[in-house]
């Protein structure tokens, strides 16, 4: 992915904070979007992000680096 850096972040509203999933690899990122979409829950926020820190409104972040561990969470 060069020097860029996507995250996928899932934002419970309601609640505070998020988790955070940094992607590995370009195709990746483009896949997970749809197929988060698609496993949403009422009441969360699929978001994409490259710089997770400026974004105040989501944190405290909570990253994490499996993507199995993001699903279930």
């Amino acid at each position: 992915m060069g020097d860029k850096k996507i995250y996928i972040i899932a934002k419970i509203f309601e609640q505070q904070g998020c988790i955070a999933y940094l992607c590995k690899t370009i195709n990746e990122a483009r896949c997970l979007p749809g197929t988060l979409e698609v496993l949403r829950a009422d009441g969360v926020q699929i978001v994409i992000l490259d710089e997770p820190e400026i974004y105040s409104e989501y944190a405290p972040y909570t990253y994490i680096d499996d993507m199995k561990e993001f699903l279930i969470r």
